[in-house]
């Protein structure tokens, strides 16, 4: 949708040719006059109001608790003295609260809207010069929407609503019912829809057509200001708005219409439109002497040598010289800032400069930062400074424990056998997070031009890379991404970077696996590797080797801990060998360690070290009272305190079986806690049952 919204705005601005046309004047219209225009929007910003029209409460539509503001932004052109071309985007909340003795509904949802109107004004039909003038209009328009619920209270305890009216925290037909507590909505919209899955709708688009019909008016303010109200239904070409449809299931089963929803709103626009009628023009053009005409065509104000017609910098300094062909000054490192005040010539493409053009880091941020925020100035002092040729700007050191790496590719895009190989035989190579995604990396520098000389280095080696970013401290995350840095433009220092892809490295794989594995499947090896190769597996690698005796040994380190998967891979100029290429006398009847697997590992960890077990909740403070009650009858409850996010889970048994943790599991949904589910402990770390599964195959 985001795309969508950008691609309208650009559109907005650089559809000249539309605007590009002769037509007629309001004022002209009644006196007959042909007029030209320099064609300009008008542009209006508009507020109102959003009133659902679903599924969900549609008795109640027009109270003041479905209605929710909304703003809209519009750019619009006359096509003719009739008719208008608009083009706008919209965004507010759509809501719905339905509380009856059979239906309990409530939900909420964001909407984003772009599209294009063309609007009909009545200026034949009636006097174009009067103040109010009604319209009409009708367009097509994307919508996104993002549809929430609020189905647990602040406690994340859920709402059960009982015949007497009030709402506990278990339901009505629960075996502890007579201990359930009396809660209250927070509304606060928490729950997905399309996740919870209510109706088994499954990932449905969050995304549709609609068809906006506007009728309103518009009232005159002066020549270039008016202010319009009025109302536009927009008819969806979706029922999913409010998660509710005809073929939702039992009290939630709505009517087959579509959603729609009304905004009502009022805005003001500004005629940016610059008048000149045809009879001036010709009459000024008679007053000028073909002399005078040609000293206007050929005037030259700032003597840069581009004629005033042509010139897009029509004040250029003299110290600016020389400047390009539209007679702007010259920047040739594209910072925004132009070589004459640029004192540093060579910044690296799409970094942040100040306005001395020297490239900015995040110590230089902070100050700035801090200048701002420090009303009398006395926490800003400037230190650095830097001459025109940029040498401090490439090698000054990073602080903060940054380093700068070299992105390669991330898990995003397929990577081919080969690709994969070439990759893995650079010692240094790492995958680091950032967000859901996976970078791969390669290196560590202190300074940029050491990134940046590596990174030519590695182009010319034929490696495909991406970009420099900057990595904290150990290179498990991306802090941000520098620039996709254009390396023709600069000038290097001298130095020497080890070629990596020369020497053999040995790496441990763990296993290959069909599904991604988190990290805490793994257990205390904390130098897990993960890349995904075009057949769709995810190979998990630890340790780095020059020296196949270290390899060997890390091997059984990591088969004592139960992974009895590993195997011995070897790397070297980009490809992957074989053990007995690599040197090692190798028995043939030993399988997997020959060449790469193609399928996923058969058998990962040793029997038994993996179990089930039952979590019956996770709270990071106290547990109610009810609760615990409920905790003390099972009797055997356990809990453990997760260090990272210092949520206490508690769990139930220890399971061999997924099977004997799936009766566990019954017998206490039977007892009441219905939110009991079933998960992985291997090495006592928690991990999800589709790792464990996985894990155990």
């Amino acid at each position: 949708m985001k795309k969508h919204l950008i691609h309208i705005i650009i559109t907005l601005f650089c559809s000249s040719s539309l605007w590009g046309q002769e037509f007629y004047d309001v004022d002209s219209v009644e006196n007959n006059e042909e007029e030209i225009f320099h064609f300009r929007p008008q542009i209006s910003l508009g507020t109102g109001m959003f009133t659902f029209l679903g599924d969900v409460a549609n008795n109640n539509r027009f109270h003041p608790t479905v209605s929710r503001l909304a703003r809209d932004l519009r750019v619009s052109q006359a096509l003719n003295s009739n008719f208008d071309l608009s083009f706008y985007v919209l965004f507010g909340q759509v809501s719905a609260n339905e509380r009856t003795l059979t239906r309990n509904l409530n939900f909420q949802s964001n909407i984003t809207t772009g599209g294009a109107t063309v609007t009909y004004n009545f200026y034949n039909i009636l006097k174009p010069k009067r103040v109010v003038n009604p319209y009409i209009s009708l367009g097509v328009e994307s919508i996104e929407f993002l549809s929430k619920s609020d189905l647990k209270d602040k406690n994340g305890e859920t709402y059960h609503y009982w015949s007497d009216g009030t709402i506990r925290n278990l339901s009505e037909s629960s075996a502890n019912a007579a201990s359930a507590k009396e809660i209250f909505r927070d509304y606060s919209y928490e729950s997905d829809l399309r996740e919870a899955n209510l109706d088994g709708f499954g990932q449905y688009q969050e995304r549709t057509l609609a068809i906006p019909l506007d009728i309103g008016a518009n009232f005159h303010l002066s020549k270039r200001i008016k202010a319009r109200l009025g109302a536009s239904m927009h008819f969806t070409l979706s029922d999913l708005i409010d998660n509710v449809t005809a073929e939702s299931e039992g009290l939630r089963k709505g009517d087959a219409q579509n959603d729609r929803f009304l905004y009502t709103h009022f805005a003001l626009t500004y005629d940016f439109g610059k008048r000149k009628k045809k009879s001036e023009l010709k009459d000024k053009e008679l007053e000028l002497s073909d002399e005078e005409l040609l000293a206007a065509d050929t005037s030259d104000y700032d003597g840069d040598g581009v004629f005033d017609l042509v010139d897009d910098c029509i004040k250029t300094p003299k110290d600016a010289f020389p400047v390009d062909a539209k007679g702007c000054p010259l920047d040739d490192d594209k910072d925004f800032v132009p070589n004459y005040r640029d004192e540093e010539l060579n910044s690296l493409f799409g970094v942040l400069v100040n306005e001395k053009g020297i490239t900015m880091y995040d110590d230089d941020i902070e100050k700035r930062f801090q200048a701002y925020i420090d009303s009398n100035g006395s926490y800003y002092k400037e230190e650095r400074h830097v001459t025109k040729s940029g040498e401090e700007g490439l090698d000054r050191k990073i602080k903060n424990n940054l380093k700068y790496t070299i992105v390669i590719g991330t898990d995003s895009k397929e990577i081919s056998a080969n690709e994969l190989y070439k990759y893995l035989s650079y010692k240094d190579f790492k995958t680091v997070e950032r967000g859901d995604s996976v970078f791969y990396v390669i290196g560590g520098f202190e300074t940029m031009s050491e990134a940046v000389g590596e990174k030519q280095k590695l182009e010319n080696q034929g490696v495909k890379t991406t970009g420099i970013a900057l990595i904290k401290g150990k290179p498990t995350e991306i802090k941000r991404l520098v620039s996709n840095v254009e390396i023709k433009t600069l000038v290097l220092p001298k130095f020497d970077i080890i070629n990596p892809v020369l020497q053999s490295i040995y790496r441990v794989q763990i296993g290959a696996f069909n599904v991604k594995i988190s990290n805490d499947a793994f257990g205390k090896i904390d130098d897990i590797e993960v890349v995904k190769g075009d057949d769709g597996l995810y190979r998990y690698y630890t340790g780095a080797f020059t020296n196949k005796e270290e390899a060997i040994n890390h091997k059984i380190s990591i088969l004592e801990k139960g992974y009895s998967g590993a195997i011995v891979t070897v790397f070297k100029e980009g490809r992957r060998i074989s053990l007995e290429e690599a040197g090692f006398e190798v028995i043939n009847e030993v399988p997997g360690e020959m060449d790469a697997e193609s399928e996923p590992t058969e058998k990962i960890l040793t029997d038994g070290l993996v179990k089930y077990r039952v979590q019956v909740g996770a709270y990071k403070n106290d547990i109610p009272t009810s609760v615990l009650d409920a905790y003390l009858n099972l009797g055997d409850v356990l809990p453990r305190l997760d260090n990272k996010t210092m949520i206490t889970k508690y769990l139930v048994g220890k399971f061999d079986t997924y099977q004997e943790a799936q009766k566990r599991k019954n017998e206490i949904q039977d007892e009441g806690l219905e939110d009991a589910f079933i998960v992985g402990d291997l090495n006592g770390k928690i991990i999800t049952t589709k790792e464990a599964l996985e894990l155990t195959k």
